[in-house]
């Protein structure tokens, strides 16, 4: 029987480890279950990671790195980039809609993995980066289409990328769960028509909550 290399055994656990979780969530995901949608023993599994905590942890990381790409990848370049705090915003939207559409199984395995790297000191600091990675995205897209335009919004561009990515990521999750692709869509327009509207609205720093 051929060797095969422990980065491959690596990336095909963690890939079945994916499907598990999108399948049965954290809690049902075991590492016999893993090892059996692998096609591997559970020595093999153990073999090449200690124990399911290693595993969720590897599959957190390969999200990030994902993220990191599909994001990179949908980045404009050039005279392609969006001109304006609108035009980056709906190429925003966009991005990540066609990702959750084509992939909405990734997206399930995301939430289910960044509440338990809350719980797991082990995975803690990859759910922090996965979304420090999104807000640095989303700042530097905000920041640079509007310098583009010659425009200045009068909310910090650092607060209008948390509203962008945090209201993104709460119509995603209704999406998960509704299923409603219309009233998502709606969603979408709402939220960055109120971005837009904060970006342009008088300061309210005495309003706080």
């Amino acid at each position: 029987m051929a060797h095969v290399p422990a980065a491959v055994r690596r990336a095909q656990i963690v890939e079945a480890a994916s499907a598990v979780i999108a399948r049965d969530g954290v809690a049902g995901t075991t590492t016999r279950a893993i090892a059996g949608e692998a096609g591997l023993s559970l020595a093999t599994l153990h073999y090449v990671f200690a124990g399911k905590d290693e595993v969720l942890a590897a599959v957190l990381e390969a999200l990030l790195a994902e993220g990191k790409q599909a994001l990179e990848a949908s980045t404009p370049q050039a005279d392609d980039a969006p001109i304006g705090l609108s035009d980056a915003l709906y190429h925003l939207a966009r991005t990540y809609w066609q990702g959750i559409q084509s992939d909405p199984g990734t997206q399930r395995v995301q939430y289910e993995l960044t509440l338990y790297a809350m719980r797991t000191p082990q995975a803690a600091h990859l759910g922090r980066a996965l979304y420090e990675y999104y807000l640095d995205a989303t700042e530097t897209l905000i920041r640079d289409a509007c310098d583009r335009a010659g425009e200045t919004p009068r909310t910090p561009v650092r607060d209008l990328a948390h509203l962008a990515v945090s209201g993104i990521d709460g119509i995603l999750l209704q999406y998960l769960v509704l299923g409603d692709d219309e009233q998502a869509r709606r969603s979408l327009d709402n939220l960055i028509h109120g971005i837009l509207a904060l970006a342009t609205a008088p300061d309210s720093s005495d309003q706080q909550i």
